[in-house]
C-alpha cells in the first residue's frame, strides 16, 4: 500500500488520527521526492506467547542455501544443518551441503559436500555418525559422516524395495539397533513405504528388509480421532518420520495430511491421525517430540526447538519456560507457514508460531545450555 505523507495539513491531526509516533517514522523519514514510501507488513515469523521466536546466529558458509533437515548431537551442543542447495530431487547435479554449528556460538565448525539432494538427516546414537539420505524421487543414496574426522562414505541400495526414492530415516533405541528409512515416491504401492537398513551398510547394493507393518496400500487402518476402522487408505506420499516417546514409528503422509503411526516391534492395528488446523486438513512436514533423539528429555522441561525456513533460507529458535517432557507434539506446515502444537487425540493443530515463509525442519533439543540468537529485524518497509 502507498501511503501520502505530505498531504497532511496538521501535524498534531496526524498524531491524533494516527495515535503513534512510529507512525510519524514510518512515513516521514524516507520518502522519495514526491512524499510518498511504500509499507510492509513487520518481517515475520511471530510467536505466540508463552513463546518467544529468535533467529540462530549461525551463518551459513558461502553457496549453502534452503536449509531443510536438523539433527541435534547428543550432548546439545552441536546443530547439524542439511542445505539442498536447490539440487534436483532425483540425484541429477549436487552437491547439497551438511553443515556443523556450536549451538552456543554459531561457529561453523564443518562443511560437507553430500552427493546428491541431501533430505533425510539423524545422528546415530550408537556411533554418533551422521546418517545423511539423498535424493527422495529417485536414484537414493546414503553418506554416513564419521562424527570425529568429518570423512564420509557413500552407500548404495539394492533396488528391489525402492521403486522410488528415499527420504527421512529414524534409529531404534532398542538392542540390538534397528534403523528405518522411508521408501518415497514409490511407483508400486504394493510395496512398503518403510525398509529397514543394516547398522552397517555394505559399500554397494545393501539389501534393504521389507517391514510387513506398513505397506502403501493397508488392508486397514484405525482412525485415532473416530475409532474407526478404515479401509482404501492411499500412502501415496510418504516424507517425514520419527520415533515417539513410545517407541512407535511416527510416518507423515502428505497424500492425506495424515500421520501414520505403527509400531514396529509389536504387532498391531495401523493407526491414522488427522490433521486439522483452523477445522481444515493441512500438509505438514517435519514432527517432532518433546524429547530427542537420543530418548533424553528435561525433568525440568527445559528445551527449544530448532525451525528451518527453507525459503528464507534461515534457522529460528523458539522457546517457552517450560515443555511437559515426553508429552508434546509440534508439527511444522509449510502450506499454511506455521509451527503448531499437535493434539494428538484429535489431531488440530494450534498455531504457536506463524509469518514463515517456508517452514520445513524441525528438531528438539532438552537442553537449557545457551543458544546463540539474535533478535528478528522487524522492518517497516521504505522507511
Amino acid at each position: 500500500m502507498i501511503r501520502s505523507c505530505g498531504h497532511f495539513t496538521s501535524r498534531l491531526l496526524f498524531l491524533f488520527l494516527m495515535g503513534s509516533v512510529l507512525h510519524i517514522a514510518a512515513c516521514g523519514g524516507g520518502g522519495g521526492s514526491n512524499g510518498t514510501t511504500a509499507t510492509v507488513p513487520p518481517q515475520g515469523p511471530f510467536a505466540t506467547a508463552p513463546y518467544k521466536i529468535e533467529l540462530f546466529a549461525g551463518v551459513p558458509p558461502a553457496g549453502a542455501t534452503a536449509p531443510d533437515d536438523l539433527a541435534i548431537s547428543a550432548d546439545g551442543m552441536f546443530l547439524w544443518v542439511g542445505y539442498g542447495n536447490g539440487v534436483d530431487t532425483t540425484g541429477k547435479g549436487g552437491p547439497s551441503t551438511l553443515v556443523k554449528y556450536v549451538i552456543s556460538t554459531g561457529n561453523v565448525l564443518r562443511s560437507i559436500s553430500i552427493q546428491g539432494h541431501l533430505d533425510g538427516l539423524k545422528i546415530n546414537p550408537v556411533t554418533n555418525d551422521i546418517w545423511a539420505t539423498a535424493n527422495e524421487d529417485g536414484n537414493p543414496t546414503l553418506t554416513i559422516v564419521n562424527a570425529s574426522s568429518g570423512g564420509t562414505q557413500i552407500f548404495t541400495l539394492a533396488p528391489a524395495l525402492l521403486s522410488g526414492g528415499m527420504d527421512d530415516l529414524v534409529f531404534t533405541l532398542t538392542s540390538p539397533q534397528q534403523v528405518f528409512v522411508v521408501a518415497s515416491s514409490q511407483t508400486d504401492i504394493t510395496l512398503p513405504v518403510i525398509v529397514q537398513i543394516p547398522p552397517k551398510p555394505l559399500p554397494t547394493e545393501t539389501q534393504l528388509t521389507p517391514t510387513a507393518f506398513l505397506p502403501g496400500n493397508p488392508a486397514t487402518v484405525v482412525n485415532v480421532v473416530t475409532g474407526a476402522v478404515e479401509t482404501g487408505a492411499m500412502i501415496g506420499d510418504p516424507d517425514s518420520m520419527i520415533l515417539n516417546p513410545s517407541g512407535d514409528l511416527v510416518l507423515n503422509n502428505r497424500s492425506d495430511l495424515s500421520l501414520y503411526i505403527v509400531n514396529p516391534s509389536v504387532a498391531g492395528p495401523v493407526r491414522r491421525l488427522p490433521l486439522t488446523l483452523n477445522g481444515a486438513p493441512v500438509e505438514v512436514n517435519d514432527t517432532i517430540f518433546t524429547v530427542s533423539t537420543f530418548g533424553v528429555s528435561s525433568p525440568a522441561g527445559t528445551g527449544a526447538i530448532f525451525i528451518t525456513d527453507t525459503t528464507a533460507g534461515t534457522i529460528y529458535v523458539l522457546t517457552k519456560s517450560f515443555f511437559p517432557p515426553n508429552l508434546e507434539a509440534y508439527t511444522a506446515s509449510p502450506t499454511a507457514n506455521v509451527v503448531g502444537l499437535v493434539n494428538q487425540q484429535t489431531g488440530a493443530v494450534q498455531t504457536v508460531a506463524n509469518g514463515f515463509a517456508g517452514v520445513n525442519g524441525l528438531a528438539f533439543s532438552p537442553f537449557a545450555g545457551h543458544i546463540a540468537t539474535k533478535h528478528i529485524p522487524r522492518f517497516c518497509g521504505g522507511c
